[in-house]
């Protein structure tokens, strides 16, 4: 086998380990999923938005931490993947991005309506 093709093999070798899900997450733990539950903003009570509003930026920070993570572990992985692996790295972690997003968006919602409830 010539230098030029054991050279390929590494380099799918690499690309291949550092596409797996376990490798991407090695260093920076699994991506933030599990949400809090938002309560209904109509039917709650103070403590349970306040229970909630708590939980959400416990998980927002978890976002932050795994995120920052990612982008400090990109240098060192994206020399490494295909022009569609990087492609999939910024879906990702946009995705876990968004998801923050809308589930913050709940809880102003959950908030709203419990103030106009209240009164």
């Amino acid at each position: 086998m010539g230098m030029k093709m054991k050279t390929k093999l590494l380099g799918l070798s690499l690309a291949l380990t550092f596409t797996s899900s376990a490798a991407f997450s090695a260093d920076c733990g699994e991506a933030p999923y599990k949400q809090p539950m938002i309560p209904n903003g109509e039917m709650a009570d103070a403590e349970d938005i306040r229970k909630a509003r708590l939980a959400v930026v416990a998980y927002s920070n978890k976002v932050d931490e795994y995120l920052t993570c990612m982008d400090q572990r990109a240098p060192r992985i994206l020399p490494f993947l295909s022009k569609e692996q990087k492609v999939r790295w910024d879906e990702d972690l946009a995705e876990v991005h968004e998801k923050r997003r809308e589930l913050q968006t709940q809880m102003n919602l959950a908030i709203r309506a419990y103030r106009k409830s209240s009164r």
